[in-house]
């Protein structure tokens, strides 16, 4: 199980950077004019949180990671769900990144 929780929170490292630089870029489009959507996920039932940033979402993430840690226990349920989670955030990071490099 640790080996497990390891490699959820090497995808949470990773995934760390790159939330807080689409937030950055998210708030400099958003001072320009642009990026005027009110959450990232739109009709999500993967995450609870709603925000038009990545971080709440990343954190949500990583304290589901830090329960099944905290416990040294966990569903399958919550296993699936968190996996899901770090997906759709690799996903979409690297869709935004490459929508920034084409504007």
């Amino acid at each position: 199980m640790d080996k497990l929780l390891d490699q959820l929170d090497g995808n949470l490292k990773e995934l760390y950077r790159k939330a807080v630089d689409a937030d950055a870029m998210l708030e400099q489009l958003s001072q320009q004019g642009h990026a005027k959507h009110q959450r990232i996920f739109v009709d999500n039932s993967t995450f609870q949180s709603t925000s038009n940033r990545f971080m709440p979402y990343l954190t949500e993430t990583a304290e589901q990671v830090a329960a099944m840690r905290l416990s040294q226990q966990f569903n399958t349920a919550t296993l699936e769900r968190v996996v899901k989670q770090l997906q759709l955030l690799h996903k979409t990071l690297a869709d935004f990144r490459q929508a920034v490099k084409a504007s």
